[in-house]
């Protein structure tokens, strides 16, 4: 499915602290008394070192809430989710060729990816926007005994958050289905609302961030003779007889090299996309027996 490239959509959006930050780092032997007893993860830049969000645990992030959500479409149909630890399928998927492999998956893996099938969606590391505020802090807790109710021996430890900050952060999708953009929409906007939390300690009110300035770029690698074949829609991976397009106003492509572009701000016009995420997933269960009547 990635031997031909035919479209690509990159999102870049920043996260916005709305709420304590923790990723742990590393585990690090305790040498420096004055160091917190856990560290946000960091990476170098230049000469020093800075806080940023791993692509590892966007990615984690988006495809928990994907699972939830699509499990809940999914009720009633033939197809499940595959869990992630599952490795079932991967020995049935060895002698598939790419096309097969991912049409017999999950939506959430032809998405995601599993060790059999490479993802659709790349997560990449987001770093502090330049110029915004970025504040570390140190916050204690201490474990409780839930016995007694009361401290655990010598259960203080004090994790280091970022208590404000700004990160950047983009999410490309090749070779995309159109149904893949509107849950992706969604997703943002569940992250943007707080159903989903970022890192570590979610339960004691930490990881609620908030969704700004998103801006959206489609590309299309198809020879198209003038851009009115593709004005105002969006054409998914498949075309042809089985081609996946729909409508969307105020997109106006602009020829540059080999492909097709155009840009959009904000991301809540992925969620009006004129599509049923349920007739998506029947449209794929009934693809899904076409290939097992295949071969």
């Amino acid at each position: 499915m990635f031997k031909e490239l035919r479209n690509e959509a990159r999102c870049t959006f920043q996260l916005k602290t709305a709420s304590p930050l923790l990723i742990k780092g590393p585990s690090e032997p305790g040498l420096d008394p004055l160091l917190p007893d856990m560290r946000f993860v960091r990476t170098r830049n230049g000469s020093k070192s800075q806080p940023f969000i791993p692509g590892s645990s966007l990615k984690g992030v988006f495809r928990n809430r994907a699972e939830q959500v699509i499990s809940a479409i999914l009720r009633g149909l033939d197809m499940k989710v595959l869990p992630l630890g599952d490795n079932a399928w991967k020995d049935k998927m060895k002698n598939r060729d790419g096309r097969q492999r991912y049409y017999l998956s999950d939506p959430v893996i032809q998405l995601f990816g599993q060790q059999y099938l490479a993802g659709r969606a790349a997560f990449r590391d987001a770093f502090p926007v330049d110029g915004e505020p970025l504040m570390m802090g140190e916050r204690s807790h201490v474990m409780i005994n839930r016995i007694t109710g009361g401290a655990q021996g010598k259960g203080l430890f004090n994790p280091e958050v970022v208590e404000e900050g700004t990160f950047a952060a983009e999410v490309v999708i090749t070779n995309f289905a159109c149904w893949q953009l509107m849950l992706f929409g969604y997703l943002l906007k569940d992250l943007d609302e707080g159903y989903m939390l970022l890192g570590t300690a979610t339960t004691r009110g930490y990881g609620r961030v908030q969704v700004a300035n998103a801006e959206v770029s489609i590309r299309d690698y198809r020879h198209y003779k003038s851009a009115d074949e593709v004005r105002n829609r969006i054409v998914g991976y498949e075309d042809g007889d089985q081609k996946d397009e729909v409508a969307c106003e105020g997109l106006l492509y602009t020829k540059k090299g080999y492909r097709w572009e155009t840009t959009l701000s904000g991301y809540d016009w992925l969620m009006k996309l004129p599509l049923d995420l349920r007739e998506s997933m029947e449209n794929l269960q009934r693809k899904q027996k076409e290939v097992v009547r295949g071969g």
